[in-house]
């Protein structure tokens, strides 16, 4: 596949931890069951994912001139993703990510970092010229430069809606695709369950596709044909981080290989239950073959998966 996306985020540093449960008490204690040092982010897990699965892509940014920046980089170039135009500076943000064996949920402590932000005189206009999909996460205005790039020369926005915003909200019309989060749905629509009717009112605001995760539920799309519950898949989950981020990056993987937005949900459910099995949102994510025979027969050979947990218990060396 040739190198068709293009992404614009912040990329982090996570130090993941496993432990058996989550402190509560004063002075309580808890033993480490695993420990990983993986990139993060929800663009940039979005870009590996989509490079696991075969894609090549670009991410435009800032990230640390530190040796967690250096990391980041030889990372970002495992998974296919050009880093050329990727502004150096300061010292990276980092998080500390505890994870559970009791809610198999995430606690994160961060650190933003002192890099500075990347700017609209950044943009190499002729570079973002040469792809045809863009994936975002905030709307900021280098985001609002970026999209109109794209759509100039006829090109697809994707977006990552994580967290609810006005200013999101706002930038919808400049978006074809918008994938939000569970919280971000509820945000608009509380616990009404009607989602035709309420992922059609989003879509009126700009964006053909309109796409909501719902955690293990799976994800519901609406488009111009319909709308589609796509069933989530169970697994043996050992940590859901940067699950949502997955998602994004195979729906975006599946519809550039022109699968229908049904399609593309469903595909891109079995990509981020698979990851649900590894640590941090880079060790779990699975290769095409994997997602098929998940798919196809609710097994994967997990070889690649108990690779790459190695690879990154030893900061990816």
């Amino acid at each position: 596949m040739k190198r068709d996306l293009i992404a614009y985020g912040t990329p982090f540093m996570d130090n993941l931890v496993h432990i058996d449960h989550l402190p509560t008490q004063k002075d309580e204690g808890a033993r480490i069951l695993q420990t990983s040092w993986q990139g993060g982010g929800k663009v940039s897990s979005a870009l590996t994912a989509f490079g696991q699965l075969g894609g090549a892509s670009a991410m435009l940014g800032v990230v640390g001139a530190d040796s967690y920046g250096d990391f980041l980089v030889r990372d970002y170039a495992r998974y296919g993703v050009d880093t050329s135009h990727m502004v150096r500076d300061g010292v990276n943000a980092f998080s500390l990510v505890l994870s559970d064996e009791v809610t198999h949920g995430r606690n994160i402590i961060g650190r933003p970092g002192t890099t500075r932000r990347y700017t609209l005189e950044d943009i190499d206009e002729d570079f973002v010229r040469q792809h045809s999909v863009l994936h975002l996460e905030n709307a900021d205005p280098v985001s609002h430069r970026l999209a109109a790039i794209i759509h100039e020369r006829g090109g697809t926005v994707c977006f990552d809606g994580d967290g609810y915003s006005e200013e999101t909200q706002q930038m919808l019309p400049e978006i074809d695709v918008f994938i939000g989060s569970e919280f971000y749905y509820t945000k608009l629509f509380g616990d009404s369950t009607d989602y035709e009717a309420n992922l059609r009112a989003v879509r009126k605001k700009g964006p053909g596709v309109v796409v909501f995760t719902l955690g293990d539920k799976g994800s519901v799309v609406s488009w111009a044909e319909g709308t589609y519950f796509a069933k989530g898949y169970k697994v043996p989950v050992i940590d859901t981080l940067g699950a949502g981020d997955v998602y994004h990056g195979g729906y975006i993987f599946a519809m550039m290989q022109g699968k229908r937005p049904d399609e593309c949900a469903q595909f891109a459910n079995a990509v981020s239950a698979i990851k649900c099995t590894g640590i941090g949102g880079r060790a779990g994510t699975p290769n095409l073959q994997m997602v098929q025979d998940f798919m196809e027969t609710g097994a994967f050979d997990r070889t690649l998966i108990e690779e790459k947990t190695k690879l990154y218990a030893n900061f990816g060396m």
